[in-house]
């Protein structure tokens, strides 16, 4: 007997929102992307000089923003990153000072004894930042996924997005059921377009479409699997094939992920959906040698994409109802080495940004002491974070729309181990728990 069509459910009718994680693979060097600049406290700037040597950035070079609760009244961005200046300074971004990964709070005395994680390593280190799950309480999960399944279980139709690449942060507990995708940078493709027989698509439907009582069960699965795939690609295929954008998207790599984003938030409408999950990636900043070559090229990339896909939200109507946030492996040594490079290290710098972040200021603790004597200063620069990944999450999650403690432990199931000034629960990060008025979320998929 035939299993009969494959449906998708229908949208709750909650107010669109959507998160977008833009990973920088390789370890970003922050400390050269958020500097001090003029703090009155300590000149913090010679200090940052002295420290990072040849491969320290001019201070006529930064672009000044301004800071009101840290060390320095005025700190510098990187000159190739106006757009990041811009939005601070608009109230849209903010800035995550000394972040990573953590166990549990660690001073130079016990962090060797109270961190899990693997440290200074790439894959282990990326995958904690996707993770955000030390003790490996939801196995093989992701943050973002995690939010994911909470709002699935709150009965909302969520969408499951990573561009070019399978990443853990977006992989959801199995029970939940929530399906993703991989899309190309370049689209989506219609599957076998050009097939080797007429009826190829007719014979692969009857084959895996008829099920009895006692079909095996494994048989059943990769059937229905496949069913549900062939149904997906369908309907992105019909839906994005003639999407455009309003905005010109630099043809860069980045550049290219971001339109194929935003393309796919322009679609929410027909795909029935309450929220989506994004993720993106943009390596090359393992930067052993000639550091601040690369960042100069690096960031100019990110800046025009950055820039492109802001100004297409904000065309769209969605500028309130999409967060982005940056993460990495980890920033680098603020010691170079003798190749003009700096290596690899712990604690760095992030940002996040959209129309509900409560932005212009630099949350978490810059370090006012960068030299090896430094209470957070481990060997040639290396800095143990003081916020938590944790705590960017959990004020995520909760912006999203998950609000109890049991949902909040299982998107971020160590967060108990840090205390509450530390993950931001007294200062949120978003300037409105509630969600956007309808009218001010919704728009249409140009074609």
């Amino acid at each position: 007997e035939p299993r009969g069509d494959i449906t998708f459910p229908p949208s709750q009718g909650a107010d669109y929102k959507a998160i977008l994680v833009l990973m920088l693979s390789g370890g970003c060097d922050s400390f050269n992307m958020l500097v001090p600049h003029t703090c009155s406290a300590k000149d913090m700037y010679a200090e940052y000089f002295k420290v990072r040597e040849q491969v320290a950035l001019s201070k006529s070079s930064l672009l000044m923003i301004d800071s009101n609760n840290q060390i320095c009244e005025k700190f510098g961005v990187h000159q190739n990153l106006p757009i990041i200046q811009e939005l601070y300074n608009d109230g849209d971004l903010l800035f995550l000072a000394n972040t990573g990964s953590l166990t549990k709070p660690a001073n130079k005395d016990n962090y060797y004894h109270v961190t899990k994680q693997q440290l200074f390593a790439h894959n282990h280190m990326q995958r904690d930042a996707q993770s955000v799950d030390p003790f490996e309480k939801i196995v093989g999960t992701g943050v973002v996924g995690r939010i994911a399944d909470r709002l699935e279980e709150k009965g909302q139709k969520v969408g499951a997005f990573s561009i070019d690449r399978s990443s853990i942060s977006l992989i959801g507990e199995t029970a939940v059921g929530k399906d993703q995708f991989i899309l190309s940078q370049n689209g989506i493709n219609e599957f076998n377009s050009q097939p080797s027989s007429p009826t190829m698509q007719e014979t692969i439907q009857e084959l895996n479409e008829a099920t009895t009582p006692d079909s095996g069960f494994f048989a059943e699965t990769w059937s229905e699997s496949l069913l549900r795939s062939l149904a997906h690609n369908k309907m992105l295929y019909n839906i994005l094939t003639d999407a455009t954008t309003s905005v010109t998207f630099p043809k860069t790599n980045l550049g290219n992920q971001l339109k194929v984003v935003a393309q796919v938030i322009g679609s929410r409408l027909e795909r029935s959906v309450d929220a989506d999950v994004f993720y993106v990636e943009m390596g090359g900043f393992d930067t052993h040698s000639n550091v601040e070559q690369v960042l100069q090229n690096r960031f100019q990339e990110m800046n025009g994409a950055i820039e492109a896909f802001t100004s297409e939200i904000k065309q769209l109507n969605l500028w309130d109802s999409v967060t982005t946030v940056q993460i990495s492996d980890f920033a680098r040594t603020l010691n170079p080495n003798s190749g003009d490079g700096t290596d690899h290290a712990w604690g760095g710098n992030y940002f996040m940004f959209g129309g509900s972040v409560k932005g212009g200021k630099i949350y978490g603790t810059y370090p006012d002491n960068l030299t090896d004597d430094g209470p957070k200063t481990l060997e040639r620069g290396r800095l143990i974070p003081d916020t938590p990944w944790d705590a960017p999450f959990e004020s995520l999650a909760r912006w999203a729309g998950i609000d109890t403690n049991d949902e909040l432990d299982k998107v971020c199931p160590n967060r108990h181990n840090f205390p509450e000034s530390v993950r931001f629960n007294n200062n949120s990060l978003f300037k409105s728990a509630q969600r956007r008025a309808t009218s001010s979320t919704r728009g249409h998929l140009r074609k």
